[in-house]
């Protein structure tokens, strides 16, 4: 069976078409009948890919692999899922073994968010670095700072590392980037929302100046975007995927509910029916997840949960064992819904709606990758259809409303929707909120509004 790093390929790279012609090739034949083995890379990277099984590259990596490896900067949007980290693991690699550079410090940074996707990120690299002799240090939150620092002094050809921790590592002046050739700043949106944009700078700052600089994200239009790829020259920009376009992946449905307790019960009743391989469940708050992923267990589930006050070997062991099919249901907050990539995941289920867009769309990502299908279901009470609405518009789509038989909710929807499909409030609703803002306070001691003077 054909496997791919992610999706569908295109050859425009070795047919020499323009810009112009790659558009029209990419809307109207797609990207079939590439391979991995065009790709023009080292012999032991492709040995390594071939051993992994995957022939076909995606899209994201037929497009950057080929600019990444002119030595061009290059700023990638593409939705999670596509096969990113390929895309930028397999050029870097293949500059550090067609130059040698055996005096030399660090060679490639890789900057990533979140801790997790740092583990995942470096699984991959030792998988497709495994037929070379380029050594790779992970440097991460959680982890020991003196063993750390013990690595960076090696000067490993790759760091792969979290912001806040290379920062803390950077002011003591513990690595040395002179000799940096190429700085990946993978996942870039999530690193701004997590409030990493001074540290992105401090860190691109004590890299060398002439360095190529790769860029990936789901989405640009992040406000703090431009200040980031203000550290690229020139660089050439390449979209895949809006990713606000829906996963064609993967089926959205939408089940009504009335409370926690119905949730639960519905959660239950549709692991059941789905009978999903290996599923993931979204929660808003870490209370949440640790009550639903505890209710869950009660009912003797295959279940665990992972949220961010865990430490990080508890997060460690908590993944591992849903890897490795120990568990085959792990419940989350939004630390788990960027970035990581495992296999099998038929079926996620949105506890609460998303509180974005963006959050929906990397949740849901998690089934459905690499050309597989999925399917998300969103569990939505009374005062979560205004958010759902609001995704729905987001991703210029309605999802699929579905019913659970025996566990109707008592609630059906709005009475009157808005051509928004927001709920339209009554009239008198309304005339109440105006009132209650121009209503001024009575002023009386015993009154609410009135504050009685100190004696």
């Amino acid at each position: 069976m054909t496997r791919k790093l992610g999706g569908l390929g295109s050859r425009w790279w070795a047919q020499g078409l323009n810009m112009q012609e790659r558009e029209e090739l990419r809307c109207c034949a797609g990207y079939h009948g590439a391979v991995i083995s065009d790709l023009p890379l080292h012999p032991q990277l492709l040995r390594a890919v071939d051993e992994l099984g995957f022939t076909e590259p995606t899209a994201v990596q037929a497009e950057a692999i080929p600019v990444a490896l002119t030595g061009r900067d290059l700023i990638v949007c593409s939705k999670t899922g596509s096969g990113k980290t390929a895309a930028f693991l397999l050029p870097t690699l293949n500059l550090m073994l067609d130059h040698d550079a055996p005096k030399s410090g660090t060679r490639v940074l890789i900057l990533l968010p979140t801790r997790e996707l740092a583990l995942q990120t470096r699984r991959t690299f030792d998988a497709m670095a495994r037929y070379t002799q380029i050594k790779c240090g992970l440097i991460m939150g959680g982890e020991a700072f003196n063993h750390q620092a013990a690595t960076l002094r090696k000067n490993p050809e790759v760091i792969i590392a979290t912001p806040g921790r290379l920062v803390e590592h950077i002011e003591k002046g513990t690595p040395d980037f002179r000799d940096l050739e190429v700085l990946v700043l993978d996942e870039a949106d999530r690193m701004l929302d997590m409030g990493f944009a001074i540290d992105m700078e401090t860190i691109a700052r004590a890299c060398r100046t002439q360095r190529q600089t790769l860029l990936f994200s789901a989405t640009l239009s992040h406000k703090g975007m431009p200040g980031i790829t203000r550290m690229l020259r020139d660089p050439e920009s390449i979209t895949i995927d809006e990713h606000r376009q829906g996963h064609d992946s993967i089926t959205q449905q939408v089940v009504l509910a009335d409370d926690v307790k119905h949730k639960e019960k519905l959660v239950m009743a549709l692991l059941e029916k789905e009978q999903a391989p290996r599923s993931m469940v979204f929660c808003n708050t870490r209370k949440g997840c640790q009550a639903l992923g505890t209710a869950l267990k009660a009912q003797k589930l295959r279940v665990d949960f992972i949220h961010g006050e865990l430490s990080q070997s508890e997060r460690k062991q908590v993944m591992n064992r849903f890897r490795s099919g120990q568990i085959g249901i792990l419940v989350a907050t939004d630390v788990a819904a960027r970035g990581l990539d495992i296999e099998g995941i038929t079926l996620v289920i949105n506890f609460n709606v998303a509180q974005s867009g963006d959050d929906h769309v990397h949740r849901i990502g998690r089934t459905g990758r690499a050309g597989q299908v999925g399917k998300a279901i969103t569990l939505v009470s009374s005062n979560e259809w205004n958010q759902m609405s609001s995704i729905e518009r987001y991703l210029k789509l309605r999802f699929e409303h579905r019913k659970v038989p025996g566990l109707q909710a008592s609630y059906r929807g709005p009475v009157k929707l808005k051509k928004s499909g927001k709920a339209a409030g009554s009239k008198k609703t309304k005339a109440r909120r105006s009132q209650k803002k121009t209503a001024q306070p009575k002023k009386s001691g015993g009154e609410i509004g009135y504050k009685p003077l100190k004696r």
